[in-house]
């Protein structure tokens, strides 16, 4: 159920990276950039044995983060900004199906690290609130 159209909500959505881990990946996500959010299209691949979004594609999802707030280059290598730390305080389940949209923050940016933060929702519902640390990588961020 991955989703190949955009989300049907307001913004300037545009296909990002799809965040693959190996055999296991949670897909194509879309970037709203000029907003600092991110979506992903819940589907039944990414559930439990209850329906609901796993929470470790959850957490997969919260991972792509800076990517809302932080110009990539693909094809650059050395681009790569690891994740230091993510938390993910999980608030509500999010059904088979729903839009899940991150509000991204950037909270700073240094010469070794970059801080963000984020509030996924489900519609007008909080589910999901996060917090990660990422390496910044040379010239990747400009202070």
């Amino acid at each position: 159920m991955n989703s190949t159209e955009a989300p049907p909500l307001p913004g300037t959505w545009v296909s990002g990276v799809d965040i693959g881990t190996g055999a296991w990946s949670v897909g194509l996500l879309w970037f709203d950039r000029a907003k600092g959010r991110m979506a992903l299209k819940v589907g039944a691949e990414h559930c439990n044995a209850y329906g609901t979004l796993h929470g470790g594609a959850m957490a997969t999802f919260a991972d792509g983060q800076a990517g809302a707030v932080i110009e990539y280059h693909e094809d650059d290598p050395e681009g790569h900004t690891p994740t230091i730390s993510l938390s993910v305080d999980y608030l509500a389940p999010v059904p088979v199906g729903a839009w899940l949209v991150a509000d991204v923050t950037l909270l700073k940016v240094t010469k070794t690290m970059i801080f963000t933060q984020a509030v996924m929702t489900v519609g007008e519902r909080v589910v999901a609130r996060t917090n990660a640390i990422y390496r910044n990588v040379p010239g990747k961020v400009s202070l």
